[in-house]
Parts: structure tokens; C-alpha cells; sequence
């Protein structure tokens, strides 16, 4: 019965203000409970907030970047002064894969193709 009693506007305001107390209470105990569980060593094996700092976490996604692969294979089409040969090269990629172009078998195929044009410039190299 007493659940059908009104609350008066100063009860309720009072009912409020220890509903928001504990709701910060509830948010620092988890935040607290965080910050413990992210200063625990776990060798740097798990723990994500290091991986995602360290430094080859920022290389793989370098290496795992398209356009990145795209820029070194195009730099390397210059170096040689081939300057059409990578749209051609892509298109080749397409027909080959099946599929749109990668990071890894951008690379791979830079890495053929640079290897083919060694081999060509020592294969007729002006002997003297």
C-alpha cells in the first residue's frame, strides 16, 4: 500500500540525485576495473592496445595497403623507365585473378617483374 503513495517533489528529487550517484559510482568501478585490466602484463601477446601501437602492427598495415603496393610497383615501372606498363599490368593482374587487384599479388608481381627486368638488363648488357 505504501507503493501507492505519491512521492512528494522533494523525494523524488532526492531519489534522483542517489539514482545518478550511482550510476557514476557503476562507471568509475568499471572504468577502474578497465584501466586494471589494461596495466596487467600479459607478456604483450594479448594485449590489443599494444599491438595496435607497435610498430609492426604499423608496418603490416603499410605492407596490407593497396595503394601503397600500387605506388612502389609504379616507382619501380619509372626507375626503368617503363611508364605505360602499369595500367597493363594491372589489367593482366584482373584477367589472371579473376578478382580485383590486392596488396600481395600487386607485390608479388612487382617483385616478377622487377626480377625479369635484372635478368633482361644482365642478359644484354653491352659487353666491352
Amino acid at each position: 500500500m505504501t507503493e501507492l503513495i505519491r512521492m512528494s517533489a522533494e523525494q523524488m528529487r532526492r531519489k534522483g540525485i542517489e539514482n545518478a550517484e550511482q550510476k557514476r559510482k557503476q562507471e568509475q568501478d568499471y572504468q577502474a576495473k578497465i584501466d586494471n585490466m589494461s596495466k596487467h602484463n600479459v607478456g604483450g601477446l594479448y594485449d590489443i592496445r599494444a599491438i595496435k601501437k607497435s610498430a609492426q602492427f604499423k608496418e603490416q598495415q603499410s605492407f596490407y595497403n593497396l595503394q601503397n603496393s600500387l605506388d612502389e610497383m609504379e616507382d619501380m615501372f619509372q626507375a626503368n623507365r617503363l611508364y605505360k606498363f602499369k595500367e597493363t599490368t594491372e589489367a593482366f593482374i584482373k584477367k589472371i585473378t579473376g578478382r580485383d587487384l590486392d596488396s600481395f599479388t600487386v607485390r608479388e608481381t612487382g617483385k616478377f617483374i622487377s626480377e625479369l627486368i635484372k635478368e633482361i638488363k644482365l642478359k644484354y648488357e653491352v659487353k666491352e
